[in-house]
């Protein structure tokens, strides 16, 4: 399976005909069109696939989870309500589509989409973070994308396929605000250094901080078909004594 973001913007159009008349009567008239499954911007030269889908029953649900404590009652209730889905695929090269994101999102939440969901990572904003986000700094276009999350035994990032690099991985006996300052700092490191790592070397924070001890290994924890899968594999820190 190619891998792609999906981007989530549930809206209060009941039909294909609403979304439609909601995306071209934006000024300036005709800028942006939807025919069949894609949303084009002419004048741009430019086109993203788009699936108009019916609601999802457990939509709120799915937003509140993926927002993490992040999105307003107000907000999530207004998803709760929503009467069709809008899902906007991209490529990966998170940092490079960030234009297009900002852009094709922008139409679709002026056309009334009511909040964001990256539902190849499981990662909500309402709509000003998102935007604000996606023009900041490379730590905040990394925070729009992926988000950690926890199993009983070990913490993971989800969402590093975005940038095309492997997802990283620490025990829970760590600290969990400490846990989630190094997988984020070490994914940034990925993303801004692109160093060549290879399953035995060692990576810290800095020379009196704990070192771990890389360990490269296939995604497991999700099928190949799975939106979260990670192509490119996930490291294992591992203290070292």
């Amino acid at each position: 399976m190619s891998q792609e973001a999906i981007i989530c913007i549930p809206g209060p159009w009941a039909d294909r005909s609403e979304f439609l008349r909601a995306i071209i009567t934006q000024e300036p008239a005709g800028e942006f069109m939807f025919a069949g499954a894609i949303l084009a911007h002419p004048k741009g030269n430019d086109h993203v696939p788009l699936d108009f889908c019916e609601p999802y029953a457990e939509m709120r649900e799915a937003f509140r989870l993926a927002g993490q404590g992040r999105l307003t009652d107000q907000s999530l209730d207004a998803v709760g309500g929503h009467r069709g889905v809008a899902y906007l695929h991209f490529p990966v090269g998170w940092l490079e589509q960030r234009h297009r994101l900002t852009k094709f999102t922008q139409v679709v939440q002026r056309a009334g989409g009511i909040a964001v969901k990256v539902e190849s990572s499981g990662v909500a904003h309402e709509w000003d973070r998102w935007f604000s986000l996606l023009s900041g700094t490379t730590f905040d276009a990394y925070c729009s994308a992926v988000t950690l999350i926890a199993d009983s035994e070990r913490y993971y990032s989800c969402g590093m396929h975005h940038f095309s690099l492997p997802e990283c991985s620490l025990p829970r006996s760590i600290d969990v605000r400490e846990a989630a300052d190094l997988m984020n700092r070490f994914n940034m490191y990925q993303i801004v250094e692109h160093p060549q790592l290879t399953s035995g070397h060692t990576f810290s924070l800095d020379p009196d901080s704990p070192h771990f001890r890389l360990v490269l290994s296939a995604d497991s924890r999700h099928d190949a078909d799975d939106l979260f899968h990670n192509p490119h594999g996930l490291w294992d820190l591992t203290p070292q004594q």
